[in-house]
């Protein structure tokens, strides 16, 4: 690319990519005669980024280094070495333009290390990140437990050791307690985008396993599994905490609105109902667990369903506007025009202050009852999730 052109973003981002693949391959084809080079290997790294991309920005700068790095440290057998792993760091810093960002670096070693069983040299460089991100911490957690089982198998003890955990265990489960106290986020360090490994997935099912039968009382680390296996799309994993969270914690409304939406994503509408029938018996008081009866009504087109939460609703005092919204709602996803019609001129002449939505609704309605089957598929779609989202927002219910 000539000096002086620019790109749009989306166009640097696909020929980055692209400059990574290419390198990538090279590494994976050449590990040894990189290792004994780094320093040549690196700038030539740099010289081919900043010549093909002279105006990329830092930090797309310094996380295609990084990535560079961590490409090196799983295809060399050398990074089994720590003295290895320091010298790709320090390749990797020179390169890099804030020479002080080192977390990722520090990650993506200690991910090495723990997959070569090196777990005590993992722990120091994974060092006090946990605080930042949820992963890290059951790494660290792992590491330890990984060191405590190394340590029973060796020991000429077994019997006086039976039933008594170790220190390495008692710092596992240390570190799991503090998790549960601080509650990090678990995608906290998004630059760190790898996918996950065997080991990294295996250590965090296996202390996640632990963390329950250490802390059965902790709810929080079911929360982090299922919100990994929903990223992850490990459906069993999912539906086996869900089901696990639910059993335990029958009046907790973030696992069972959790689980609410597994079963639409299942299209499983016996599933969802009883979901939904708990959430009120447990939650009587409360109009979110309403209103998701209300929307699985209109997903499924029932009408004698739709009539009895709406009963619900009204009794519970969601507000008449969203009801008669709903009403409109109703018609619309039973494409029934002509009440839909007669709904819409009602609201439009009751609730004034609904004029530009209701502008919105009406322009979809023209798409949604008209003979082009993919444009009324599309605007459908679109107006149920627009009603949605206003429904949340309206009822404060969080996403």
């Amino acid at each position: 690319m000539p000096r002086g052109e620019k790109l749009t973003d989306a166009i640097r981002y696909e020929k980055v990519e692209s400059l990574k693949t290419d390198l990538f391959l090279y590494i994976d084809n050449n590990p040894e005669k990189i290792s004994n080079n780094l320093p040549v290997f690196f700038g030539h790294v740099m010289s081919a980024l900043e010549n093909a991309f002279p105006d990329i920005d830092d930090s797309t700068h310094d996380d295609f280094i990084d990535s560079v790095a961590y490409r090196i440290m799983i295809s060399s057998s050398e990074a089994k070495k720590t003295e290895f792993i320091e010298k790709i760091i320090q390749n990797a810093v020179r390169c890099k333009r804030k020479k002080t960002k080192k977390s990722t670096l520090k990650v993506f070693s200690g991910i090495k290390l723990m997959d070569v069983g090196k777990y005590w040299e993992a722990i120091s460089y994974f060092g006090d990140l946990w605080k930042h991100d949820a992963r890290i911490g059951i790494y660290i957690a792992f590491c330890y437990y990984a060191l405590s089982e190394d340590e029973n198998k060796s020991s000429q003890n077994i019997n006086e050791l039976a039933g008594r955990p170790s220190e390495y265990e008692l710092a596992s489960r240390e570190i799991l307690l503090e998790l549960a106290r601080s509650q990090p986020e678990i995608n906290r360090l998004k630059q760190i985008d790898i996918k996950d490994t065997e080991i990294m997935d295996r250590a965090f099912w296996l202390m996640i396993n632990k963390a329950l039968e250490w802390f059965p009382s902790e709810r929080w680390f079911l929360k982090i599994g299922i919100a990994k296996a929903k990223n992850d799309g490990n459906e069993i994993k999912r539906s086996q905490l869900l089901s696990y969270a639910i059993e335990k914690y029958t009046n907790d409304l973030d696992f069972m609105r959790e689980y609410y939406y597994y079963k639409l994503e299942k299209r499983d509408a016996m599933g969802a109902s009883g979901i939904v029938k708990q959430m009120i018996q447990q939650n009587p008081d409360n109009l979110e667990p309403v209103y998701y009866g209300i929307k699985l009504s209109l997903l499924s087109n029932s009408k004698n369903t739709y009539n009895q939460y709406r009963k619900d609703a009204l009794e519970k005092g969601i507000p008449h506007y969203l009801i008669q919204l709903y009403d409109l709602a109703i018609y619309i996803m039973r494409e029934e025009k002509k009440e839909a019609d007669l709904q819409l001129k009602l609201i439009k002449k009751k609730f004034k202050s609904l004029h530009f939505y209701l502008a919105v609704i009406e322009y979809l309605m023209k798409d949604i009852f008209s003979d082009d089957s993919e444009r009324k598929k599309a605007a459908k779609n679109v107006f149920f999730d627009s009603l949605d989202r206003y429904s949340m927002q309206v009822i404060k219910i969080q996403e």
